[in-house]
């Protein structure tokens, strides 16, 4: 992923060039309006890649993780011809484990231990904010304003599944061991893509798409008494979102 995003860095900065280029060749009846700086919200669907999304009982970095609601604010601040510092703020929610990931996490356990059965009970879901900034680059054609941008910043989690597990018939695992819900903070970087249409008056109509990639919170296990089974000390969070929003400009 860390290469995506230094392709993705280095086609910014192409692009970049590109248009600056193309700029300066304009003659000087043809140069475009200046860009306003602006600020909008959006909402949509935030959904789990990769890791995040896997149910994979022997990938320690599977998290079970499912489409849900992203809601939030963005902006940006021209502070040169076309670029500008972006920023974004969202809340979202990746779901919950179903009875199916429970029945595979707790046939794994099973497995691994070599026991007579299990039980798991899984609680909370994944909620998290998102906090981003970064340079943004803006080309306009006509009444549309395309954005490149790339970011970074962090995840607030403030809660992510928690998992009880019961194990029979093994003497060396006694009593029920949990994976605790976690409200860690990790780093987290990314970028995005969006369009903006001129409506007039200074508001936009705004469709993006951003990329979201951290390492995820410190994930603890209490109760213990065998490290038979999966283990999990970090959550990787991957997500990709799709939002539809209204910006004003000034």
């Amino acid at each position: 992923m860390k290469k995506i995003f230094t392709l993705l860095t280095a086609a910014l900065m192409m692009l970049i060039v590109f248009n600056a280029r193309a700029q300066d060749s304009q003659n000087d009846g043809d140069a475009p309006a200046k860009l306003k700086s602006y600020f909008g919200i959006f909402g949509g669907q935030s959904r789990a890649l990769s890791d995040f999304k896997s149910t994979d009982y022997s990938n320690t970095k599977a998290g079970f993780a499912k489409n849900g609601v992203v809601l939030g604010i963005d902006g940006a601040y021209y502070f040169y011809k076309h670029f500008a510092i972006g920023f974004t703020v969202s809340k979202q929610d990746q779901g919950n484990l179903t009875y199916n990931d429970d029945q595979i996490i707790s046939q794994g356990y099973t497995n691994d231990f070599k026991a007579d059965g299990s039980t798991v009970t899984a609680d909370k879901r994944y909620r998290s904010y998102n906090v981003l900034l970064g340079p943004q680059y803006t080309f306009v054609y006509h009444h549309l304003r395309f954005d490149l941008r790339a970011s970074a910043g962090a995840i607030k989690n403030t809660a992510t599944p928690s998992v009880a597990v019961d194990i029979t018939g093994v003497p060396a695992q006694t009593g029920t061991f949990t994976q605790q819900s976690s409200k860690g903070t990790a780093f987290a970087y990314g970028g995005s893509v969006d369009v903006r249409f001129d409506m007039g008056s200074g508001w936009d109509l705004l469709l993006k798409g951003n990329y979201i990639k951290s390492d995820g919170p410190t994930i603890s296990t209490t109760g213990r008494t065998s490290n038979l089974g999966r283990i999990v000390t970090k959550q990787p969070m991957t997500e990709g979102q799709i939002v539809f929003g209204l910006v004003k400009e000034f």
